[in-house]
């Protein structure tokens, strides 16, 4: 029996990469890694019962030498009898309007067509040829840079659900011989063998030297991945318990964390808290640097209200009145007067935000107003005043929250909020003929509130982009 074979089948059942009836779309370059693995998930197919389709993209950075590379895949697919996408994507040009590396602009490129791919093959998985000494290489790479414990985990088996690594725990040497005892042919990007990338220094100087010292550096290595995973998943669990008890509020582009209960947690679950805001912040960035999450850490140790951290791409963090305020920068532009048509959408994309408003019989009504998340409103119909707008905020705006008495200024209002400065003419306000009816996601208005003698509700919602 095949060792790489008897692994394979062993990573895939203890990580639940596949399941009976998936479709997996193996990503196959050409080269011996993804290959090997093609090779070996054909041959798991049936035992599994899984179906196989083959995927490859030309970058077109070597010419004559990736255009073999695609008919090489091509033929491969056709001797395996499975269905082949080949595609080829101007990596060079896209390098020109983007500010990033061959290889980072190579990955992202490979991984949209990956994913476009599964979705109109309707594949349920997408398998990359990575390997234990990819592993080690990432592990080692994110110690030289300081990497904290997500860093240090490095390359995940499986992915977002979707992506899978079936020869993370085959070795190179192993893969090598397995293509030797089954007579398999592939292609060798001579790219890989220079010393020009990062990676290809680790790989073929760095590691070898540190062989000298530890001829087991990969797997031990590899160890320390695998021991990092498990304290990340650790934090991850102590940090989806702590967030709902820090984080006050949450509307667009900000978040309020309790700074007093934030202070009785450890510095390192504050980190990670830190960490994960940001991330939820930008999710379109890679994930904060240390030096950035630390930056913020010691903005609370400091404790001195007013004072801020500018984070990159315009994030910033701000001490203000016994809450800590993260937020996306200096927040969306000022929202522009709108109308709001009922039923009907209107959004505001400079903002990454977008207002619903619809009308549903009270009889259908489940929830109480009370009951609504900070994201809806709901309002008797034959109380509102048509038409509806939606705005920012005016100097003396006025209105009557919903539970007191007497009016309050929308100025005054979001100062005692605690939203930040640099914050409140973002908030949407959605007003009819008659006033203010609702600052989305803080507070509704005590106007046309819904009662038993309701029969046409108005439910008005305010959404991010990305919700």
């Amino acid at each position: 029996m095949s060792v790489v074979r008897d692994k394979v089948r062993s990573t895939i059942r203890h990580y639940r990469m596949i399941s009976v009836r998936d479709t997996v779309l193996a990503a196959v370059s050409g080269g011996p890694d993804s290959v090997c693995m093609l090779h070996v998930l054909a041959s798991l197919s049936g035992e599994l019962g899984f179906e196989l389709r083959v995927a490859h993209l030309d970058h077109r950075f070597r010419g004559d030498e990736s255009r073999r590379d695609a008919e090489f895949v091509r033929e491969l697919a056709d001797e395996l009898g499975l269905p082949c996408r080949c595609e080829e994507e101007n990596v060079p040009e896209f390098l020109l309007s983007n500010s990033m590396s061959k290889q980072d602009a190579a990955r992202v490129l490979r991984y949209k067509f990956l994913i476009t791919v599964s979705k109109q093959e309707y594949c349920q998985r997408i398998a990359t040829g990575h390997n234990a000494d990819d592993q080690a290489e990432t592990v080692l790479m994110r110690i030289i840079r300081g990497a904290g414990p997500d860093g240090l985990s490095g390359i995940p088996p499986k992915r977002d659900g979707t992506i899978i690594r079936p020869l993370i725990d085959v070795w190179r040497a192993e893969i090598e011989e397995y293509l030797k005892e089954n007579d398999l042919r592939y292609r060798i990007d001579e790219s890989n063998l220079e010393s020009t990338y990062a990676r290809n220094r680790v790989r073929n100087e760095l590691l070898p030297e540190l062989s000298s010292y530890n001829p087991k550096i990969s797997r031990s290595l590899v160890n320390i991945g695998s021991i990092m995973t498990g304290v990340r998943e650790h934090f991850d669990r102590l940090t989806d318990e702590a967030i709902p008890r820090i984080v006050k509020s949450a509307r667009l582009g900000q978040f309020a964390l309790d700074s007093a209960v934030l202070t009785g947690y450890d510095e390192a679950l504050q980190r990670s808290v830190f960490r994960r805001l940001l991330e939820s912040l930008r999710p379109d960035l890679p994930p904060p640097s240390f030096r950035h999450v630390e930056s913020i850490a010691e903005l609370l140790r400091r404790n001195e209200v007013g004072i801020a951290v500018e984070l990159p791409h315009g994030a910033r963090a701000r001490l203000e009145h016994g809450r800590l305020i993260m937020s996306s920068g200096d927040g969306p532009p000022g929202l522009p007067a709108r109308d709001l048509p009922v039923p009907g959408t209107v959004r505001f994309d400079d903002a990454s935000l977008s207002i619903t408003a619809e009308l549903v019989a009270r009889s259908e009504i489940t929830q109480t107003p009370e009951s609504l998340d900070d994201d809806s409103a709901m309002f008797d119909w034959d109380e509102v005043e048509p038409p509806l707008r939606v705005r920012g905020r005016r100097h003396g705006d006025r209105f009557q929250p919903f539970g007191m008495d007497g009016t309050k200024t929308v100025k005054h209002f979001l100062i005692d909020s605690k939203v930040a400065a640099s914050l409140r003419d973002a908030v949407p306000l959605i007003c009819d003929s008659g006033g203010i009816m609702w600052l989305a996601g803080m507070r509704r208005s005590a106007r046309a509130p819904v009662g038993e003698n309701t029969k046409t509700v108005l439910v008005v919602k305010a959404r991010g982009s990305s919700s």
